[in-house]
């Protein structure tokens, strides 16, 4: 069964991989729907990603990055304001944060920042998310629609290059952050024939059990479209003469499932075909090029860490932490998932009524699922999480489980007061006040 190549993390110092670089731009990359293990950078057999392996010698490359929730509004929510879906509040697709999150751009406007956003997906129009805070430009390109032109607005590679680039010309001169989103590998597929790399080289055996490999070779193609774009962003950057001293970070939201577990698509359920994106951070100077770090981490990690580049205060209530950082080597990461999306309009009190269907977590190389039951996977072993070896209640499985409870309470804790959140002041006791307070809800 194919598995994602180890590479083995040279001895750099702590010093030289926690050296603070100012970048003068900072530039996120972010591919929807987008498999790390469909990347050559990431050991995939097929050539589906020419532009994003060459982009990914220059930098450092995370192999294990994960998703708090594999879909494409709480995860993009959690990347902009490094807090899980069920407190930044939206926690579904058509769903937006609440009013008191802050985002990266808020962060970055304070130090002189100039901010475009330009987004592919109906799931993050700003009517609906409200991520375009603190942005000065958020660009929604929808020059097609998918499911046969009924339903969904997206744009194309193309066309997000196209507009996207014009800002950063218009914008060259000035200190900016830009995040660009291409939504191409979303379903449903396009094929697309002259990336249709090495397809009959690659044995049935490489993919997990239960494979539809009809979609597969459909998606890959949409892989291939989308780094050719990838490609002509980033040489445009270097012809601009900005890529060197910028921050750049390459990331997905979510992965894609088809068919392992019994299950298509994405968004409901845990398992690393959902959950694992690649994540490739280009240092000014391309510092520490060429490297590779296999911690665990999280596209939570990413709005602290461009943070701590330019050296600007974290906040206290980010929960991810500098990328950096090697003492996040033991963290547990946590997981949550909903069901899909909310297509009529709701209102606040709508968010109530959303929770969790389902739990998880990892702790170094142990996944732990709950679903109406434990489920817990060696993922060093057993990447494709094939061979659930759960045992209750006894050794790691015991401890596993105790941590995963323990969220499971915090979650439905902090989903309970949030209720009270909504109440007239009238309502709510001394008591109530001090827990909104302490969980973020009221300002203190």
């Amino acid at each position: 069964m194919y598995r994602i190549r180890r590479f083995v993390l040279l001895a750099f110092s702590f010093g030289l991989l926690c050296s603070m670089s100012y970048a003068t731009n900072v530039i996120i990359i972010a591919v929807d729907t987008l498999r790390a293990d469909h990347l050559g950078c990431y050991g995939y057999p097929r050539n589906t990603s020419p532009n994003i392996d060459q982009f990914a010698e220059d930098g450092v490359k995370f192999t294990r990055c994960f998703t708090p929730s594999p879909l494409t509004t709480p995860a993009f929510a959690s990347m902009l304001s490094s807090l899980p879906p069920y407190k930044h509040g939206a926690k579904r697709n058509g769903m937006s944060v609440f009013d008191r999150v802050k985002i990266l751009p808020q962060y970055l406007r304070k130090h002189g920042y100039y901010s475009g956003a330009f987004i592919s997906n109906w799931t993050l129009k700003k009517d609906l998310t409200l991520l375009n805070r603190g942005f000065d430009t958020y660009t929604e390109v929808f020059n097609k629609r998918r499911w046969f032109g009924m339903v969904s607005a997206e744009g194309d590679a193309k066309k997000v290059n196209e507009v996207a680039l014009r800002w950063i010309y218009n914008n060259s001169k000035r200190k900016f952050f830009i995040w660009i989103h291409y939504t191409d590998p979303h379903d449903p597929y396009v094929y697309h024939k002259e990336f249709d790399n090495g397809y009959k080289e690659v044995i049935p055996e490489a993919y997990p059990e239960g494979s539809d490999f009809k979609k597969i070779r459909k998606y890959d193609t949409e892989i291939g479209y989308t780094d050719q774009y990838i490609g002509e962003l980033i040489k445009r950057i270097k012809e601009l003469n900005l890529y060197d001293d910028s921050l750049i970070i390459f990331m997905a939201d979510h992965g894609e499932s088809f068919g392992e577990h019994d299950y298509y698509g994405h968004g409901r359920r845990l398992y690393n075909s959902g959950l694992h994106v690649p994540l490739i951070v280009k240092l000014p100077g391309n510092i520490n090029d060429h490297t590779v770090i296999e911690r665990n981490v999280s596209i939570l990690d990413i709005a602290p860490t461009i943070l701590s580049q330019l050296e600007i205060p974290v906040p206290e209530d980010m929960v991810g932490d500098n990328l950096f950082n090697p003492k996040i080597d033991k963290r547990v990461l946590y997981f949550e998932t909903y069901k899909g999306a909310v297509h009529q309009d709701r209102g606040k009190k709508f968010h109530l009524k959303v929770e969790p269907v389902r739990y998880g977590l990892l702790k170094d190389n142990m996944k732990m699922i709950y679903d109406n039951g434990f489920e817990s996977y060696n993922i060093q072993k057993d990447w494709f999480e094939s061979t659930n070896v759960y045992k209750n209640p006894n050794g790691e499985s015991a401890v596993l489980s105790d941590l995963l409870n323990e969220f499971i309470a915090k979650v439905k804790e902090f989903i309970e007061y949030s209720k009270k959140y909504f109440k007239q002041k009238s309502d709510l006791t001394e008591e109530d006040i001090e827990k909104l307070k302490s969980l973020g809800y009221i300002k203190k």
